[in-house]
């Protein structure tokens, strides 16, 4: 648990966390704001709606991302006895539960009273009336995530027992990104009369994440390498491929890929996605994506998923470059990206600057 340190004259001292009373309190705090929330690529949550009814019981929280994918909350203190294992099983059935789900069914029959007669859109144009949102895009992508059940689910308790983190490490490692699970925990303390929260993505691999301010690309500590990190399942799949256009342009991302892979700034792991399709995932020394490999696209074209709040975080003097090339903002979780040599060359140098040998 990180903690916070306090000088009295001459002295420091430890200002020990007063934790929570109730669950309530701290459904509260994410519902108030659900952005405080560390989760992985930094996407901006916004409409949390609490105590949702969903696959036969009530989500803690249910919250979206202004991209359209769905986040299932689910809350719980460390002395709640659920929150070693049974914790994973509510929030996988609410999920199920949502699964299939159509826009009309979502605003009506689930989020009906939350809303109060408004469409999602509304509420999360209220809730970030400055950033950037396109509701048509939203919902196109809200759709198609309830359709397949592309799901983000996160589990936030005031401390994760070990026993929840090494089910959360397994689960880590048979999921592919249909599925997204964030483990969050949340300390609070009082600081002068005022409440402060300190959040933390715990990462089973790894333990907690290191805060924004830390270096997280020195070129002499490299990350534990992640088992099954290959692209060899994708370039079989290739293999398979009838359109030699598209094929083409796939070997070029993969050739570049395992090119970056050979100069040590990164590693690939092919992913499996529906269809019998396969997409690619080109993870930076710091275990964070940059770039993520998609065939399966509404237009049938391969394309690049830019993670432009990573490159700002572990790659900032790359990112100019990576904007002008990709010829779109990045200030989202993802953008699609029509796959060109000047791309995956601004891409090559982000990953070299992560690594810290650019």
């Amino acid at each position: 648990m990180t903690e916070i340190w306090r000088k009295d004259g001459d002295r420091w001292s430890t200002i020990k966390p007063i934790g929570f009373a109730k669950e309530d309190e701290l459904h509260s705090r994410i519902v108030e704001a659900p952005e405080l929330l560390p989760l992985s690529g930094q996407p901006l949550l916004a409409a949390a709606f609490r105590e949702v009814r969903v696959g036969g019981g009530d989500a803690d929280v249910l919250a979206f991302s202004t991209e359209g994918r769905p986040v299932i909350i689910e809350v719980k203190l460390s002395k709640n006895p659920e929150a070693k294992r049974a914790v994973v099983a509510q929030t996988l059935a609410y999920a199920a539960g949502l699964h299939g789900s159509t826009i009309e069914k979502l605003e009506g029959d689930i989020l009906g009273q939350h809303l109060g007669g408004k469409h999602l859109a509304d509420a999360i144009e209220e809730a970030h009336p400055t950033a950037p949102f396109d509701r048509d895009e939203f919902y196109e992508n809200l759709s198609a995530h309830l359709e397949t059940g592309k799901f983000r689910l996160v589990i936030v308790l005031d401390d994760a027992p070990r026993q929840l983190v090494r089910l959360m490490g397994y689960l880590e490692t048979i999921t592919t990104d249909q599925i997204v699970i964030d483990l969050v925990q949340v300390s609070a303390y009082e600081v002068n009369g005022a409440q402060i929260l300190v959040t933390q993505r715990i990462d089973p691999s790894r333990g907690s994440e290191p805060d924004a301010g830390q270096s997280l690309h020195r070129s002499s500590q490299r990350s534990r390498p992640r088992r099954g990190l290959t692209s060899a399942p994708f370039r079989k799949w290739l293999d398979g491929i009838d359109d030699l256009g598209q094929a083409a342009v796939l070997l070029q991302v993969v050739d570049w890929a395992d090119g970056l892979v050979e100069e040590k700034v990164c590693q690939v792991q092919s992913r499996v996605r529906t269809k019998g399709r396969m997409g690619l995932t080109v993870w930076a020394v710091n275990e964070e994506s940059l770039a993520v490999l998609d065939t399966e696209t509404a237009s049938g074209e391969p394309r690049l998923w830019i993670r432009g709040p990573n490159i700002a975080k572990y790659a900032p003097d790359s990112l100019s470059a990576v904007q002008q090339s990709s010829g779109q903002p990045l200030d989202k979780d993802g953008h699609a990206n029509a796959i060109t040599p000047e791309l995956l060359d601004a891409l090559a140098d982000a990953y070299h600057e992560a690594a810290g040998t650019a």
